[in-house]
């Protein structure tokens, strides 16, 4: 399986059920090589392609490519070669530092050791590590743990002095040292601190290592039913891994990136723009952070966090933020802008609304990453401007236990508001942000249609949403946040030929079952990407 085996042929498909996400109900549809060219009968497409291969799905679903608008494949396909702290496999303390301490017992001394997904609600009581415990397991490596939602994480004091940090040392603008009672660095370190001082500090991956992080992480995704992906945050490295995959025919999935945001001058000195590339690896736009992370309890907040003691952080300057929105704007590209909180959600508002006032360009589609705090006058704001909204879609599922601690009841009804979104006639597009939470895009449906957390609890009923609402997020949802629904979202004549067939039709399927729902085959540009093996 892979690209290019069915370059210019013909082919039909067809199942008992197609949701083609069109007015009509075609039962097949017919292609050459990538993209569908017709629909109607077997019969009446036999007769148009008479040696078309025919594919019959029987009593599958055949359905869109599911289409996840924001997560971050170049930076998971790094973090594969780590230490996986996923909250699946590592239920304690000591289960995590045994890991830690394996992996450095077959790292030469002195080079890094490091971890990914950690969640300290999940593996270790909520109680957050510092660099006491790290320096337990490992003492002579220098050791970094990102935290799940990818906004702070740990080192230990090796760790730290690889850094070149310091009790003296001050943060840098949009970061934050932990600290313990006397002062002292603790070995946490958050937002900005994590991407100017502790990523530039580690060594890059070899590009052979990065590409078979990929190749895992492809698999993943198509097993999911994952057909389509936006690379959220892609900064130099990253870029260089996907035009290598992309060079070699080894890139399975669709990817729309958004570049980051240190890569603007050199964008605006070649005058590049939101567009350029094909339908396998394109620039989709340009990204930059207001503040931090939900899961992480980060984000900038007009009210306190519920223990009364912070707002949050501001990861980009006010002034920062405003001159970047107005680049990217002017340069005629989609400014695409993580803001979780409220406060953090009406600063970028001020910033799109001064730069529209200036230089007014109808149908930008600027997305606001996350959109996760909102309220009337924010949805308002949202709706004048023709923003595009990317809120997680699994969070109440996956991360449903951290967030009345942080946040409260009252505010946890205004979170992945999709309900208010979509009745304010707001785009709005499926997200799982994986690695900061799980990438079934099957799960992120019961989480929106049922607003359950895994225990059951209820939050924020009011924001649920249908079935069918739920899976226009993942196809239609995402082909327009990212400037694509003339290709991607239906299968009908012109569309992409990138679908997904299941064991059970979720239109017609319990919501509490959604996540139960088998995928048997995931298809690319009409090639199969993954078959499972009793479909095959």
């Amino acid at each position: 399986m892979g690209r290019g085996a069915g370059a210019g042929t013909s082919q039909i498909f067809t199942s008992s059920t197609v949701h083609t996400l069109t007015a009509d109900r075609p039962p097949a549809f017919a292609t050459l090589g990538e993209t569908i060219v017709a629909v109607g009968s077997v019969e009446r497409l036999r007769g148009m392609f008479p040696d078309a291969a025919v594919h019959d799905f029987g009593d599958g679903v055949l359905m869109p490519g599911f289409n996840d608008a924001h997560q971050h494949p170049s930076m998971f396909a790094e973090q594969l070669l780590g230490v996986d702290l996923s909250p699946e496999l590592v239920g304690s303390r000591t289960q995590l530092l045994e890991l830690l301490r394996e992996r450095a017992a077959r790292t030469p001394t002195g080079e890094w050791v490091l971890g990914t997904r950690y969640d300290h609600t999940k593996s270790t009581g909520g109680a957050v590590l510092t660099r006491v415990d790290l320096d337990e397991a490992c003492p002579e490596h220098p050791v970094f743990i990102r935290q799940i939602g990818m906004h702070w994480g740990v080192l230990n004091s090796a760790g730290l002095r690889a850094v070149k940090l310091t009790d003296a040392s001050a943060a840098p603008v949009g970061g934050e040292f932990g600290r313990d009672e006397a002062g002292r660095l603790n070995g946490v370190v958050y937002e900005r601190a994590v991407h100017e001082l502790v990523d530039l500090a580690i060594p890059a991956p070899t590009l052979a290592g990065q590409l078979d992080g990929l190749r895992r992480y492809q698999r993943n995704m198509h097993s999911a039913g994952i057909t389509s992906v936006g690379d959220a945050l892609v900064f130099p490295r990253g870029l260089r891994v996907l035009q290598e995959a992309y060079a070699l025919g080894e890139l399975t999935m669709r990817v729309n990136m958004l570049l980051a945001y240190p890569v603007l001058d050199a964008l605006e000195a070649l005058g590049l723009r939101t567009g350029l590339g094909d339908t396998w690896l394109r620039v989709g736009g340009v990204k930059t952070l207001v503040d931090g992370a939900i899961a992480g309890g980060t984000c900038l907040l007009e009210e306190p966090y519920e223990d009364g003691c912070a707002h949050g952080i501001q990861a980009t300057p006010t002034e920062e933020l405003n001159e970047f929105v107005r680049r990217v704007h002017d340069a005629g590209s989609t400014a695409c802008v993580h803001a979780n909180g409220d406060r953090a959600i009406r600063l970028l508002l001020d910033a799109v609304e001064a730069a529209q006032l200036a230089n007014p360009r109808p149908g930008a589609r600027h997305r606001i990453e996350h959109c996760t705090l909102v309220d009337t006058e924010i949805l308002k704001r949202i709706k004048a401007l023709d923003m595009v909204a990317v809120p997680f879609g699994s969070y109440v599922a996956f991360h449903g236990e951290k967030l009345p601690g942080y946040y409260g009841m009252d505010r946890v009804a205004r979170m992945f508001a999709h309900r208010d979104l979509l009745d304010a006639g707001i785009p709005v597009a499926g997200s799982s942000d994986f690695p900061c939470g799980p990438y079934e895009v099957l799960l992120a449906m019961r989480s929106c249609v049922t607003r359950c957390a895994e225990d059951g609890t209820e939050l924020g009923g009011n924001q649920r949403i249908t079935t069918a609402e739920a899976l226009a997020l993942y196809t239609t949802g995402s082909a327009y946040a990212s400037g694509e629904e003339d290709r991607k979202g239906r299968l009908a004549p012109g569309m992409l030929a990138d679908f997904v067939v299941l064991d059970r039709d979720p239109l017609n399927t319990p919501p509490e079952e959604l996540a139960d729902i088998g995928v048997a085959q995931t298809w690319v540009g009409a090639e199969p990407m993954w078959l499972r093996e009793d479909s095959a």
